[in-house]
């Protein structure tokens, strides 16, 4: 192959290269910003993905949540358990958050706010 033809073989390339750069940069979506203008940074790291976890409450039911109570914490699982059908001590305790080790003790949790 002639040094022509690879100059005009490598300037292809970079036009291609270019062209798919610009293509790509048009059609990202800016981040909204906040409203004034800083940068929301968490200090926090991730949830651990273990067994453990805690009950506490959402939207007037109880539910099952991974993380710690007061810390990092994301929503597992809504059950159909009415907190407002559970005496106050129980809606005090799910309130601070009830912590759990394994799927084991969080089903004995579960079935005592279920029975009577």
């Amino acid at each position: 192959m002639s040094r022509t033809a690879r100059r005009w073989l490598l300037a292809a390339a970079c036009m291609s290269f270019a062209a798919g750069f610009l293509v790509a940069h048009a059609t990202l979506e800016p981040v909204p910003a906040q409203p004034n203008g800083a940068i929301e940074v968490s200090d926090e790291p991730p949830c651990p993905t273990g067994d453990g976890g805690y009950v506490g409450l959402h939207e007037g039911k109880v539910a099952v949540f991974a993380g710690e109570p007061g810390g990092c914490q994301r929503l597992v699982e809504a059950t159909s358990i009415d907190a407002a059908q559970l005496p106050s001590f129980q809606l005090r305790e799910l309130e601070a958050g009830v912590p759990y080790a394994d799927s084991s003790e969080l089903f004995q949790i579960l079935e005592g706010l279920r029975s009577p």
